[in-house]
């Protein structure tokens, strides 16, 4: 997983970043699962052009506009409407299995409050300010 933040620029400062990180990773004798690792370029400039992967240890990363990690879905232009829409898709899923369980008795306010409350709640305090009207 990587995230850069870019300050304007063709991109150099973008791979050494990374590069400093792999440096760091191989100092401190951590692993990187190239596999599995992505890159996420935030540049809200307008009009840039596509970045180009990095190499990491003889491997491109793929750079990617979104992805998950530990549930939360942001992008690269930080407008959480990813993460607003799997939480909704989500949360729609678990009302409706409360739907089928209040025809088996279950006590409806603490199922809510502990799996579809859950849900909802689940990493606000990263997104919660960056939503729009629309989210």
């Amino acid at each position: 997983l990587l995230a850069v933040c870019l300050g304007g620029g063709n991109g150099q400062e973008y791979r050494s970043v990374i590069m400093d990180f792999v440096d760091r990773c191989e100092h401190n004798h951590l692993l990187l699962n190239t596999s599995k690792t992505k890159g996420m370029v935030i540049d809200f400039q307008r009009n840039t052009p596509p970045h180009s992967p990095v190499n990491i240890q003889r491997a491109d990363t793929e750079v990617v506009d979104t992805f998950k990690y530990l549930g939360v879905h942001p992008n690269s232009k930080l407008n959480w409407c990813n993460n607003t829409d799997a939480l909704y898709k989500k949360a729609q899923s678990r009302l409706h299995l409360l739907r089928r369980l209040r025809s088996f008795g279950v006590h409806s306010r603490s199922f809510f409050h502990s799996v579809v409350s859950f849900v909802i709640h689940s990493a606000v305090v990263c997104w919660g300010a960056g939503n729009s009207d629309r989210d």
